[in-house]
């Protein structure tokens, strides 16, 4: 069956505007392409070469709805959504990164409005929800506890719960991912600087803490969430805040850029990237983030 070059069927959990801030960017003819260094944690090496990220992190019509027949339902309607959401979170990572350049945002406390905030927010949320995961999680709930449902309703049910479908406002603001905004509303937001290209994502690139426990329900302890290669975005409990420092931006030491990269291989689910290839010290790094949660 033909493609129909009207619908997108690759459709990234993990977007590529995210994917860009990690990525060398090479020009191939007329076009700029964006690439990474693809390491496996479970092989522990390196992909011999860069790659595209437009080749990875996405799974064939992963968001969209289908009748019984097979036949979609409102196509790319979900896919649409995210590209909306992700097209002015783009405009709130190009304000952070000329932030953290001028010297006169290092001492402020509100170096991000509340609009950049909630768009944060709900990019970070989304990353953990639109997770493929976190979609066969719900589907096998939900056969588990209603015998009498399809693959396809499963889905489909899974699917209008979980994730906005961008057609009615009203039934969006019940999806569990508005829900769970809550979670991550009232933080402190802070920004780590690395004078590198040291800080590398992954797969599933959200640390939250607690991680498996009932707490996590209510909220995380901390956050960590790497921006691109060179930041990373903190976020605490204001309650918590009194110990720690208001919303501010601050430079990284070899420690905490340590912590970053364990903190991101131990929550990784197969693969780190990175806009450098990783250096023997940061896969020894990795390998013992990964020993250590075994």
């Amino acid at each position: 069956m033909p493609k129909d070059k009207n619908y997108t069927e690759d459709e990234h959990f993990l977007s590529r505007m995210y994917l860009k801030e990690f990525s060398e960017i090479k020009k191939k003819g007329n076009k700029e392409k964006a690439f990474v260094w693809q390491y496996n944690i479970k092989a522990m090496r390196h992909t011999p070469v860069q790659v595209n990220i437009q080749n990875i992190c996405f799974e064939k019509n992963l968001y969209e709805l289908r009748n019984a027949d097979g036949s979609f339902v409102a196509r790319n309607t979900i896919e649409k959504t995210f590209g909306k959401i992700e097209t002015a979170v783009s405009n709130v990572f190009c304000s952070i990164k000329e932030r953290a350049k001028n010297e006169k945002c290092m001492n402020c406390t509100t170096f991000l409005s509340e609009e950049e905030k909630s768009l944060l927010i709900f990019f970070i949320t989304a990353l953990l929800y639109r997770d493929p995961n976190t979609i066969s999680r719900g589907i096998d709930f939900l056969k588990e506890t209603n015998q009498g449902l399809s693959d396809e309703q499963a889905r489909n049910f899974t699917l209008l719960n979980l994730l906005p479908l961008g057609l009615d406002a009203e039934w969006d603001q019940k999806t569990i991912i508005r829900s769970a905004l809550a979670n991550l509303s009232g933080m402190a937001y802070q920004i780590g600087m690395a004078s590198d290209d040291v800080i590398f994502t992954s797969d599933r690139p959200v640390v939250q803490w607690p991680s498996h426990n009932e707490e996590y329900l209510n909220g995380p302890k901390a956050l960590v969430f790497p921006l691109t290669s060179r930041l990373v975005l903190f976020l605490y409990p204001l309650e918590d805040v009194a110990q720690i420092g208001w919303n501010y931006f601050f430079q990284l030491d070899q420690g905490s850029i340590h912590d970053v990269q364990m903190d991101v291989a131990v929550c990784a689910r197969e693969w780190i990237y990175s806009r450098e290839k990783l250096s023997n010290e940061q896969m020894k790094i990795i390998w013992e983030a990964r020993n250590n949660k075994q």
